[in-house]
């Protein structure tokens, strides 16, 4: 069995549009840490607010590598898409509720790439 052009295609797709999204929210850490600094929070979550900040960079670079290795692979390629497009999904839920309406959007189209991937499949 061999992957459709579509779902290679569809998969390469998802896979930048994670990564871009990782890479931007990862650029503004110090702009955000800093106003946490400044604010009257908490030290604890002073201190905890990096590192939960750069988590949902982590998860997208970690979910976009899950998809890179779909290409790789020969085998309930399917399932792995469709696991990956829920939980991208539930990500862009997420920003909508957060008021991010840009990084919802790039979330749902990157989720809609992977769902598609996973639809094509194999020939």
């Amino acid at each position: 069995m061999t992957k459709s052009k579509i779902t290679k295609i569809s998969t390469i797709i998802g896979c930048i549009l994670l990564i871009v999204m990782a890479l931007f929210h990862t650029s503004e850490i110090y702009y955000v840490t800093d106003l946490i600094q400044q604010s009257n929070s908490e030290p604890f979550i002073k201190e905890i607010f990096p590192v939960l900040f750069v988590h949902p960079s982590l998860q997208l670079f970690g979910l976009a590598g899950l998809g890179i290795l779909t290409l790789f692979m020969k085998h309930e390629i399917e399932k792995i898409l469709f696991f990956i497009t829920i939980l991208v999904f539930i990500d862009s839920i997420l920003a909508f509720f957060l008021g991010a309406i840009i990084p919802g959007i790039l979330l749902v189209l990157s989720s809609s790439a992977f769902c598609l991937s996973g639809i094509k499949g194999t020939k």
